[in-house]
Protein backbone atom coordinates (compact mmCIF):
# COMPACT_ATOMS: atom_id res chain seq x y z
CA UNK A 1 0.00 0.00 0.00
CA UNK A 2 3.03 2.19 1.05
CA UNK A 3 4.52 2.02 -2.34
CA UNK A 4 1.03 2.53 -4.16
CA UNK A 5 0.77 6.00 -2.54
CA UNK A 6 4.16 6.54 -3.32
CA UNK A 7 4.21 6.11 -7.13
CA UNK A 8 1.06 7.90 -7.13
CA UNK A 9 2.76 11.04 -5.05
CA UNK A 10 5.81 10.60 -7.39
CA UNK A 11 3.45 10.76 -10.80
CA UNK A 12 1.72 13.86 -9.62
CA UNK A 13 4.71 15.68 -8.73
CA UNK A 14 5.93 14.91 -12.10
CA UNK A 15 2.70 16.36 -13.44
CA UNK A 16 2.94 19.61 -11.25
CA UNK A 17 6.84 20.84 -11.67
CA UNK A 18 7.54 18.87 -14.90
CA UNK A 19 6.40 21.94 -16.93
CA UNK A 20 8.04 24.97 -15.39
CA UNK A 21 11.45 22.83 -14.87
CA UNK A 22 11.62 22.20 -18.34
CA UNK A 23 10.51 25.85 -19.42
CA UNK A 24 13.30 27.03 -17.28
CA UNK A 25 15.62 24.90 -18.86
CA UNK A 26 15.04 25.75 -22.45
CA UNK A 27 15.69 29.73 -20.94
CA UNK A 28 19.21 28.66 -19.78
CA UNK A 29 20.18 27.15 -22.81
CA UNK A 30 20.04 23.62 -22.40
CA UNK A 31 20.31 21.24 -26.26
CA UNK A 32 17.11 20.95 -27.06
CA UNK A 33 17.99 16.89 -27.53
CA UNK A 34 18.47 16.92 -23.65
CA UNK A 35 14.98 19.24 -23.13
CA UNK A 36 13.04 17.04 -25.97
CA UNK A 37 14.55 13.60 -23.71
CA UNK A 38 14.13 14.94 -20.58
CA UNK A 39 10.25 15.43 -21.44
CA UNK A 40 9.66 11.81 -22.69
CA UNK A 41 11.52 10.62 -19.50
CA UNK A 42 8.93 12.76 -17.78
CA UNK A 43 5.94 11.14 -19.65
CA UNK A 44 7.30 7.63 -19.39
CA UNK A 45 7.39 7.77 -15.76
CA UNK A 46 3.85 9.35 -15.10
CA UNK A 47 2.13 6.83 -16.78
CA UNK A 48 4.82 4.05 -15.53
CA UNK A 49 3.89 5.14 -12.28
CA UNK A 50 0.21 5.20 -12.50
CA UNK A 51 0.37 1.66 -14.26
CA UNK A 52 2.35 0.46 -11.07
CA UNK A 53 0.22 1.89 -8.59
CA UNK A 54 -3.20 -0.07 -9.78
CA UNK A 55 -2.11 -3.51 -8.95
CA UNK A 56 -0.72 -2.52 -5.42
CA UNK A 57 -3.99 -0.96 -4.78
CA UNK A 58 -5.71 -3.94 -5.46
CA UNK A 59 -4.05 -7.23 -4.50
CA UNK A 60 -7.03 -9.50 -4.53
CA UNK A 61 -8.63 -8.47 -7.80
CA UNK A 62 -5.41 -9.36 -9.85
CA UNK A 63 -4.80 -12.47 -7.81
CA UNK A 64 -8.70 -13.29 -7.94
CA UNK A 65 -8.13 -15.20 -11.51
CA UNK A 66 -4.85 -16.94 -10.56
CA UNK A 67 -6.49 -18.53 -7.06
CA UNK A 68 -9.57 -19.39 -9.63
CA UNK A 69 -7.54 -21.67 -11.90
CA UNK A 70 -6.24 -23.46 -8.51
CA UNK A 71 -2.93 -21.51 -8.49
CA UNK A 72 -1.94 -20.08 -5.35
CA UNK A 73 0.71 -16.97 -6.08
CA UNK A 74 2.07 -17.16 -2.80
CA UNK A 75 2.63 -13.56 -2.57
CA UNK A 76 1.97 -11.90 0.80
CA UNK A 77 -0.05 -8.96 -0.01
CA UNK A 78 -1.35 -6.33 3.17
CA UNK A 79 -5.11 -5.91 3.24
CA UNK A 80 -6.81 -3.28 1.70
CA UNK A 81 -10.07 -3.32 1.82
CA UNK A 82 -12.24 -4.65 -0.67
CA UNK A 83 -14.22 -1.94 -1.55
CA UNK A 84 -11.21 0.27 -1.92
CA UNK A 85 -10.13 -2.08 -4.02
CA UNK A 86 -13.15 -1.99 -6.37
CA UNK A 87 -13.06 1.50 -6.64
CA UNK A 88 -9.63 1.96 -7.70
CA UNK A 89 -9.96 -0.36 -10.42
CA UNK A 90 -12.84 1.02 -11.74
CA UNK A 91 -11.60 4.58 -11.72
CA UNK A 92 -8.61 3.20 -13.54
CA UNK A 93 -10.88 1.72 -16.14
CA UNK A 94 -12.78 5.20 -16.26
CA UNK A 95 -9.46 6.65 -17.08
CA UNK A 96 -8.61 4.38 -19.52
CA UNK A 97 -11.87 3.94 -21.46
CA UNK A 98 -11.74 8.12 -21.45
CA UNK A 99 -8.69 8.28 -22.54
CA UNK A 100 -8.93 6.09 -25.10
CA UNK A 101 -12.53 7.82 -26.29
CA UNK A 102 -10.45 11.17 -26.36
CA UNK A 103 -7.65 10.27 -27.61
CA UNK A 104 -8.10 7.43 -30.53
CA UNK A 105 -8.50 10.02 -32.98
CA UNK A 106 -5.50 11.45 -32.97
CA UNK A 107 -3.67 8.22 -33.77
CA UNK A 108 -6.31 7.30 -36.47
CA UNK A 109 -5.84 10.71 -37.79
CA UNK A 110 -1.92 10.13 -38.05
CA UNK A 111 -2.40 6.25 -39.53
CA UNK A 112 -5.19 7.71 -42.10
CA UNK A 113 -2.94 10.29 -43.37
CA UNK A 114 0.34 8.45 -43.36
CA UNK A 115 -1.43 6.02 -45.31
CA UNK A 116 -2.51 8.58 -47.72
CA UNK A 117 0.74 9.85 -48.38
CA UNK A 118 2.21 6.29 -49.11
CA UNK A 119 -0.39 6.04 -51.25
CA UNK A 120 0.32 9.06 -53.30
CA UNK A 121 3.71 8.03 -52.98
CA UNK A 122 2.84 3.92 -54.57
CA UNK A 123 0.73 5.91 -57.41
CA UNK A 124 3.32 8.33 -58.43
CA UNK A 125 5.95 6.46 -60.12
CA UNK A 126 9.14 6.74 -58.54
CA UNK A 127 12.40 7.56 -60.45
CA UNK A 128 14.43 5.84 -57.65
CA UNK A 129 13.30 3.58 -55.09
CA UNK A 130 16.07 1.77 -53.02
CA UNK A 131 16.02 -0.52 -50.17
CA UNK A 132 18.80 -2.27 -48.34
CA UNK A 133 17.79 -4.01 -45.11
CA UNK A 134 14.70 -2.32 -43.69
CA UNK A 135 17.39 1.56 -44.07
CA UNK A 136 15.61 4.49 -44.79
CA UNK A 137 14.16 4.27 -48.81
CA UNK A 138 14.81 7.23 -50.88
CA UNK A 139 11.74 8.02 -53.47
CA UNK A 140 12.20 11.15 -56.33
CA UNK A 141 8.96 11.86 -58.00
CA UNK A 142 8.28 14.24 -60.97
CA UNK A 143 6.79 16.78 -59.56
CA UNK A 144 6.85 20.65 -59.93
CA UNK A 145 6.03 21.51 -56.28
CA UNK A 146 9.22 21.55 -54.12
CA UNK A 147 8.38 18.81 -51.37
CA UNK A 148 11.10 17.06 -49.35
CA UNK A 149 9.03 14.96 -46.79
CA UNK A 150 10.02 12.00 -44.32
CA UNK A 151 7.64 9.42 -43.80
CA UNK A 152 8.17 7.38 -40.72
CA UNK A 153 6.44 4.24 -42.50
CA UNK A 154 8.73 1.00 -42.18
CA UNK A 155 11.41 1.33 -43.47
CA UNK A 156 11.22 5.26 -43.53
CA UNK A 157 10.81 7.15 -46.87
CA UNK A 158 12.12 10.45 -47.66
CA UNK A 159 10.29 11.87 -50.44
CA UNK A 160 11.75 14.35 -52.31
CA UNK A 161 10.48 15.86 -55.97
CA UNK A 162 12.58 16.62 -58.90
CA UNK A 163 11.49 20.37 -58.34
CA UNK A 164 13.39 20.26 -54.75
CA UNK A 165 16.77 18.55 -55.57
CA UNK A 166 16.29 21.32 -58.94
CA UNK A 167 16.73 23.88 -56.19
CA UNK A 168 18.54 22.52 -53.61
CA UNK A 169 22.74 22.30 -54.28
CA UNK A 170 24.41 19.34 -53.18
CA UNK A 171 25.15 20.59 -49.95
CA UNK A 172 22.09 21.86 -49.48
CA UNK A 173 20.10 18.42 -49.57
CA UNK A 174 23.05 16.51 -47.68
CA UNK A 175 22.29 19.00 -44.44
CA UNK A 176 18.47 18.42 -45.47
CA UNK A 177 19.23 14.63 -45.30
CA UNK A 178 21.16 14.84 -41.71
CA UNK A 179 18.75 16.62 -40.28
CA UNK A 180 16.02 14.41 -41.08
CA UNK A 181 18.17 11.47 -40.27
CA UNK A 182 18.26 13.04 -37.01
CA UNK A 183 14.19 12.91 -36.50
CA UNK A 184 14.38 9.36 -37.57
CA UNK A 185 16.84 8.12 -34.83
CA UNK A 186 15.10 9.91 -32.10
CA UNK A 187 11.37 8.44 -33.76
CA UNK A 188 10.21 12.21 -33.44
CA UNK A 189 7.09 11.36 -35.41
CA UNK A 190 5.91 8.70 -33.02
CA UNK A 191 6.91 10.67 -29.89
CA UNK A 192 4.80 13.75 -31.33
CA UNK A 193 2.10 11.66 -32.41
CA UNK A 194 2.02 10.24 -28.51
CA UNK A 195 2.10 13.31 -26.95
CA UNK A 196 -1.06 15.16 -28.80
CA UNK A 197 -2.44 11.57 -28.39
CA UNK A 198 -2.39 12.44 -24.71
CA UNK A 199 -2.89 16.14 -25.03
CA UNK A 200 -6.34 15.21 -26.18
CA UNK A 201 -6.97 12.31 -24.15
CA UNK A 202 -6.65 14.53 -21.16
CA UNK A 203 -7.10 17.64 -22.28
CA UNK A 204 -6.94 18.61 -18.30
CA UNK A 205 -3.67 17.81 -17.65
CA UNK A 206 -1.11 20.94 -18.23
CA UNK A 207 1.68 18.73 -18.42
CA UNK A 208 0.40 16.77 -21.62
CA UNK A 209 -0.96 19.61 -23.26
CA UNK A 210 2.68 21.87 -22.62
CA UNK A 211 4.75 18.85 -24.04
CA UNK A 212 2.43 18.56 -26.93
CA UNK A 213 3.01 22.58 -27.56
CA UNK A 214 6.63 21.66 -27.50
CA UNK A 215 7.12 18.37 -29.35
CA UNK A 216 7.37 19.69 -32.82
CA UNK A 217 9.89 22.51 -31.83
CA UNK A 218 12.00 20.72 -29.93
CA UNK A 219 12.41 17.77 -32.42
CA UNK A 220 13.51 20.48 -34.95
CA UNK A 221 15.76 22.21 -32.61
CA UNK A 222 16.77 18.83 -32.14
CA UNK A 223 17.52 17.69 -35.50
CA UNK A 224 18.69 21.03 -36.54
CA UNK A 225 21.74 20.56 -33.67
CA UNK A 226 22.55 17.51 -35.49
CA UNK A 227 23.57 19.40 -38.50
CA UNK A 228 27.37 20.41 -37.46
CA UNK A 229 29.42 23.40 -38.06
CA UNK A 230 28.79 27.01 -39.39
CA UNK A 231 28.58 26.14 -43.21
CA UNK A 232 26.60 23.16 -42.91
CA UNK A 233 24.08 25.24 -40.79
CA UNK A 234 24.33 27.95 -43.74
CA UNK A 235 23.33 25.43 -45.87
CA UNK A 236 20.56 24.17 -44.29
CA UNK A 237 19.01 27.67 -43.58
CA UNK A 238 19.27 28.51 -47.08
CA UNK A 239 17.63 25.06 -47.44
CA UNK A 240 14.96 25.77 -45.62
CA UNK A 241 13.98 29.20 -47.40
CA UNK A 242 13.96 27.61 -50.46
CA UNK A 243 11.73 24.83 -49.44
CA UNK A 244 9.22 26.22 -47.25
CA UNK A 245 5.54 27.31 -48.63
CA UNK A 246 2.93 25.09 -49.61
CA UNK A 247 2.95 21.63 -50.94
CA UNK A 248 5.10 20.64 -47.70
CA UNK A 249 3.64 17.79 -45.77
CA UNK A 250 2.24 19.32 -41.95
CA UNK A 251 2.02 17.21 -38.49
CA UNK A 252 4.07 14.44 -37.77
CA UNK A 253 5.55 13.98 -41.74
CA UNK A 254 8.50 16.17 -40.87
CA UNK A 255 7.65 19.88 -40.30
CA UNK A 256 10.79 20.76 -41.18
CA UNK A 257 9.72 23.72 -43.25
CA UNK A 258 7.56 25.02 -40.97
CA UNK A 259 8.54 28.80 -39.27
CA UNK A 260 10.72 29.52 -42.17
CA UNK A 261 11.86 32.93 -40.34
CA UNK A 262 11.91 31.97 -37.35
CA UNK A 263 14.11 28.62 -37.96
CA UNK A 264 16.47 31.00 -39.99
CA UNK A 265 17.17 33.49 -36.77
CA UNK A 266 17.87 30.78 -34.55
CA UNK A 267 19.90 29.08 -36.77
CA UNK A 268 22.01 32.72 -36.76
CA UNK A 269 22.01 33.37 -33.06
CA UNK A 270 22.60 29.25 -32.89
CA UNK A 271 25.90 29.75 -34.38
CA UNK A 272 26.79 33.87 -33.34
CA UNK A 273 25.89 32.99 -29.62
CA UNK A 274 28.57 29.56 -30.03
CA UNK A 275 31.20 31.85 -31.12
CA UNK A 276 30.62 34.92 -28.69
CA UNK A 277 29.93 32.65 -25.48
CA UNK A 278 32.87 29.88 -25.46
CA UNK A 279 31.85 29.46 -21.52
CA UNK A 280 28.79 26.76 -22.74
CA UNK A 281 29.35 23.52 -21.52
CA UNK A 282 29.66 21.01 -23.55
CA UNK A 283 26.00 19.48 -22.92
CA UNK A 284 25.12 23.20 -23.36
CA UNK A 285 24.21 24.69 -20.68
CA UNK A 286 25.70 27.75 -19.56
CA UNK A 287 27.93 28.24 -16.64
CA UNK A 288 25.40 30.39 -15.01
CA UNK A 289 22.07 28.02 -14.77
CA UNK A 290 22.93 25.71 -12.14
CA UNK A 291 19.44 25.52 -10.74
CA UNK A 292 17.96 24.40 -14.20
CA UNK A 293 20.82 21.91 -15.19
CA UNK A 294 20.31 20.44 -11.42
CA UNK A 295 16.38 20.29 -12.15
CA UNK A 296 16.85 18.72 -15.00
CA UNK A 297 18.89 15.92 -14.50
CA UNK A 298 17.01 15.26 -10.92
CA UNK A 299 13.59 15.45 -13.42
CA UNK A 300 15.24 12.88 -15.87
CA UNK A 301 16.93 10.58 -13.73
CA UNK A 302 13.85 10.46 -10.93
CA UNK A 303 11.28 9.88 -13.91
CA UNK A 304 13.63 7.07 -15.18
CA UNK A 305 14.55 5.39 -12.42
CA UNK A 306 11.75 5.89 -9.39
CA UNK A 307 9.14 3.15 -10.84
CA UNK A 308 12.33 0.76 -11.86
CA UNK A 309 13.83 0.82 -8.57
CA UNK A 310 10.60 0.05 -6.76
CA UNK A 311 9.93 -2.69 -9.59
CA UNK A 312 13.00 -4.44 -8.90
CA UNK A 313 12.94 -3.93 -5.17
CA UNK A 314 12.90 -7.26 -3.44
CA UNK A 315 10.09 -6.14 -0.54
CA UNK A 316 7.71 -4.92 -4.13
CA UNK A 317 3.91 -5.78 -3.05
CA UNK A 318 4.84 -6.44 0.57
CA UNK A 319 4.53 -3.43 2.21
Amino acid sequence: MLYGLVLTAFAAAILVTAPRVLRRAERSGFSPRHVQRAWRAAAGGVLASFALAVPVYTPDLWQAPMRAAGFDPGIGMPHVPLPAQITVAVLALLLVAFGWHRGAGAMRDYRRALRVQLDRLENSAPLLDEEDGGRPRLVIVEDEAPRLVLLPSRPPRVEATTRALDLLRPEELNAVLTHMAGHLRRRDAQWMVCADTLADAYSGVRFFADWADHAAELSEKAADADVRGSIARANLRRAIVKLSGPGQAGGPFCPCFAWPQQRQEELIVHRTHAAAHPEVAVAGVRVGAPVASAGLRVLTAAALLVPSVIVLSPHFLYI
